[in-house]
């Protein structure tokens, strides 16, 4: 069903998620609880940090102007900051004083003349890494920018795979904790779409920068990376690329579900040796992905997947009516499914891991393209993609453990921070919330093996914060 004002999901604060920030912090917020001494470094966090400007505002609460947090752990205090990244976009229309550019949810002011062709500029304000002493923020849109990890000055656009490519590079990042490799995935529309493949070592150097026809022209946000192969899932949210360059259609709206024509996953070698594997399967959409590992002669894909994305597409989609402080539709629940995959004999069979709802997967990152045991999520009780938990999912055992904060929290993604030298646990995870009664966010430090607990402490900020997408923590103070 729908959501509507009568649900009980009807919760008018999160309209707050998509709510500009005006103000670049820089305080200790005061903490509730005990904050654990043996976590010690920083969390950055990205996500659209301005949605309006000059009485323009943004369609969608997926879309606007990146901005980076900060909270840095050191000797038993927080600091908090939070900078915008400043991007060519960004400087221009703050030298205008209104939003000039299209984005990928809304046009610019001006009609078809002022959106004709692909003239979306990076707002790099989806992901957040760092690499030898360098954030980058990742958009969808050409190349990230560097920021300095200690001051959060935007650094320019920066280089990255082969320089002579230039494709649109995915949000979503690789690391191989084994060797220290980077791989990125790049996206390069046209009359036929291709997928670059980049990966660097461990000191930034280009290893290798593949350039691969695609088999469909879609929409995708994350992919999968083994020892040994790289993963995308085309699945088909087809792109109606006249409309969109004509200038009528903004980029979103220029997308479509077409779930007769079922997923198709494509099985790239990483070293481009043997050519690409394309396998059919049923059709779901994917956000984001868990991990994937190699076992005997198989694949393990694992990610969430919903059966249609109704709360991301159409006129009265979730992430576009929250905007005008609506629940809009989000009917399908993200579920945690695996794919099982036989490269050589060109199978593929996909079961359900958890029929609960479920978002923003993440793993411990030092068993990230391997085997692991644990996967943990943003959840929620019932079907909805504003989430009010955190959830624990034993993908060997089946169990699930839960943490529910009430109806009147919202909690982001949570990042898994290593306690010791064990692979997959103890740990902490730490998720930005919103607390509905007090209208401030806050951020959620709990202990993974002992979720159920709930928080061991909340950072409380003074002022609540936009959406947050994706955030990387690294493990010294700065």
């Amino acid at each position: 069903m729908t959501h509507n004002g009568n649900d009980a999901d009807s919760r008018v604060w999160l309209a707050g998620l998509g709510s500009s920030m005006t103000v670049e912090h820089d305080y200790y917020p005061q903490v509730d609880g005990l904050l654990p001494g043996g976590l010690q470094g920083t969390l950055y966090r990205n996500g659209p940090g301005r949605f309006e400007l000059g009485g323009v505002r943004k369609q969608h609460l997926l879309d606007g102007d990146g901005m980076v947090q900060a909270f840095d752990f050191r000797a038993g205090k927080v600091r908090y900051r939070n900078r915008f990244v400043r991007t060519e976009k960004y400087l221009a229309e703050e030298l205008a004083g209104r939003l000039t550019l299209p984005t990928w949810t809304t046009l610019a002011p001006g009609g078809a003349l002022q959106n004709m062709g692909n003239r979306i500029k990076s707002q790099a304000g989806v992901t957040v890494v760092l690499k030898n002493r360098r954030l980058y923020a990742f958009d969808e849109v050409g190349l990230p920018y560097g920021l300095d990890p200690q001051t959060l000055d935007t650094l320019g656009a920066q280089a990255v795979g082969s320089p002579d490519a230039r494709p649109d590079y995915k949000a979503h990042t690789k690391t191989d904790p084994k060797t220290g490799a980077w791989l990125l995935l790049g996206v390069e529309h046209g009359p036929r779409m291709h997928l670059h493949l980049a990966e660097h070592a461990a000191d930034g150097a280009l290893q290798r920068h593949q350039r691969i026809p695609a088999p469909r022209s879609v929409y995708i946000h994350d992919w999968f990376a083994t020892q040994r192969y790289a993963l995308v899932l085309l699945h088909p949210v087809k792109l109606g690329l006249a409309r969109f360059l004509s200038g009528w259609n903004s980029f979103t709206d220029s997308l479509q579900w077409k779930p007769e024509l079922g997923n198709l996953l494509m099985i790239i070698d990483r070293e481009g040796v043997k050519a690409p594997i394309v396998l059919e399967t049923s059709a779901c959409f994917m956000w984001h992905s868990l991990n994937a590992f190699e076992m005997n002669d198989s694949i393990i894909a694992d990610f969430v997947g919903y059966d249609k994305p109704d709360h991301f597409l159409g006129p009265n989609a979730a992430f576009r009516a929250i905007m005008q402080g609506r629940q809009g539709e989000q009917n399908y629940a993200g579920t945690v499914r695996r794919y099982v995959i036989n490269p050589e004999q060109r199978q593929i069979t996909e079961d359900v891991l958890s029929g609960d709802n479920h978002e923003f997967p993440m793993v411990d990152p030092r068993v990230a393209g391997g085997r692991y045991r644990y996967g943990y999520f943003a959840t929620a009780p019932h079907t909805t993609v504003f989430h009010n938990g955190l959830a624990r999912l034993d993908v060997q055992g089946g169990g699930r453990e839960v943490a529910y904060m009430g109806n009147d929290v919202h909690l982001g993604e949570p990042i898994f921070v290593p306690d010791g030298m064990a692979d997959n646990e103890p740990g902490w995870l730490l998720s930005l919330g919103l607390d509905g009664k007090t209208g401030n966010s806050f951020l959620g430090v709990f202990r993974a093996e002992r979720l159920a607990d709930g928080p061991v402490c909340r950072v409380l900020l003074e002022h609540s914060t936009p959406l947050s997408f994706h955030g990387w923590w690294h493990g010294r103070a700065v």
